[in-house]
């Protein structure tokens, strides 16, 4: 059904209860209309009816492109004789369409002009509802006019009194806007300083004292090379523990500077002690270094004659042989159990206890003795399979043929 609309009244906005002592824009607009169908018969006539009706504002007198549509609700409306009165800006959002603006107030400031478009349900379900044609511009009031002031307000016509708390961001501020001047004393805290934004040239000279400096805030990035010298540090400020490790090179040391009382047990190692700085000013007396011989009065001797090494200890000779030796010694249970010794792992191996040494512990085949732990068994010890690596024990029953593991001690000595 073809639905025609005549305009009876003019857009008025709508002033909500306490708006002027609020000094706030009313965010609703008023409309009133009179509905009628292709014949002229009122809508609703003699009887009020509900009719949905949606309200479009476009930027366009005629496009049904979404890009052109500023705003869009839809409301039920009660209709009599035609006539109808809404609050358009408070309706319902219309399925599949989004606003390209919001709030509804801002719909006015996208373009230079404004169409309304009004669609009214005509009550059948199986009809498609046209937009009443055309659209209506809407067009400010006679004093609305004034509030082109609002673009370019009056040099100094906005005060102090009229700005809102924190209602004047950085992005409201030009460049430079603000001078020292306009800046009260002690209006500026750390908390409003952004980080690195203070370079030297805004520090005068003097103005950092160490009064002013928190403790930790001063890190090595932030001290030029050189600026600290000796008189620069209270003595004793600083520890040991605020030197990082190899950090003091010789050259940092003064002469002497190094006592034996600054040296902690054995923190001086081999590895520490460079070639031929050890000189014989350095050993101590009772200490006799000379013609390669080290010795300590009458105590040991180690030295060369006519080219064959010596040891003295006590002044009596050892004997010095020429085999690199090593020796594993040990303690196992029958069960394969380790009571002592080191270097060798254990385990049983049928009638047979195994000792197994890591591989390199011997260069070859070692000499390896055992002997019972305990001879209350009355079985005689022996070894066999002797390799580089390991060997294997057991207990022989003396007349009778067999052999059972028992506890045993061993010890075995070969060439590293």
């Amino acid at each position: 059904m073809k639905i025609r609309l005549v305009l009876l009244a003019t857009s008025l906005c709508l002033l909500a209860p306490g708006a002027f002592a609020q000094s706030k824009v009313p965010s609703l607009i008023n409309y009133q209309g009179n509905v009628r169908n292709a014949a002229g018969v009122a809508i609703g006539s003699g009887t009020a009816v509900n009719r949905t009706v949606t309200f479009r504002f476009w930027k366009s007198p005629t496009s049904v492109l979404a890009a052109d549509r500023l705003w869009s609700e839809s409301q039920t409306v009660t209709i009599l004789d035609g006539n109808f009165n809404v609050l358009i800006g408070g309706g319902a959002a219309v399925s599949g369409e989004t606003n390209a603006v919001t709030p509804f107030a801002n719909v006015f400031g996208q373009s230079s002009a404004v169409y309304l478009g009004i669609t009214v349900d005509d009550g059948n379900a199986g009809t498609v509802d046209a937009e009443v044609s055309p659209r209506q511009q809407i067009v400010t009031g006679a004093f609305a006019f004034r509030a082109t002031v609002a673009e370019s307000v009056d040099n100094l016509a906005i005060t102090t009194g009229m700005l809102a708390n924190s209602s004047v961001t950085t992005n409201q501020l030009g460049a430079a806007a603000v001078t020292a001047a306009k800046i009260a004393n002690d209006a500026v805290t750390s908390a409003q300083i952004l980080n690195g934004t203070i370079g030297v040239d805004e520090l005068a000279t003097g103005a950092v004292t160490s009064d002013r400096i928190l403790d930790g805030t001063v890190t090595s990035a932030d001290i030029a090379a050189d600026t600290i010298t000796a008189g620069d540090i209270a003595p004793g400020a600083v520890a040991s523990n605020e030197i990082l490790d190899a950090s003091i090179a010789t050259a940092d040391m003064a002469d002497a500077a190094v006592t034996t009382a600054k040296i902690a047990d054995a923190a001086v190692t081999t590895a520490k002690i460079a070639d031929a700085a050890i000189t014989t000013a350095k050993i101590a007396s009772g200490v006799n270094l000379s013609a390669g011989t080290l010795a300590a009065t009458g105590n040991a001797t180690i030295g060369s004659a006519g080219g064959t090494a010596t040891l003295k200890v006590n002044d009596k000779p050892v004997p010095v042989g020429e085999e690199n030796l090593r020796i594993i010694r040990g303690t196992v249970t029958g069960e394969g159990a380790i009571t002592s010794g080191t270097g060798f792992t254990a385990a049983t191996d049928g009638a047979f206890v195994k000792v197994t040494f890591p591989g390199g512990t011997f260069s070859s085949i070692p000499t390896v003795v055992v002997s019972p732990w305990n001879t209350s068994a009355g079985y005689p010890q022996y070894v066999t399979n002797i390799t580089n690596t390991s060997f294997q024990s057991t207990g022989a029953f003396s007349g009778v043929s067999g052999a059972a593991r028992q506890n045993f001690t061993f010890i075995a000595i070969g060439p590293r």
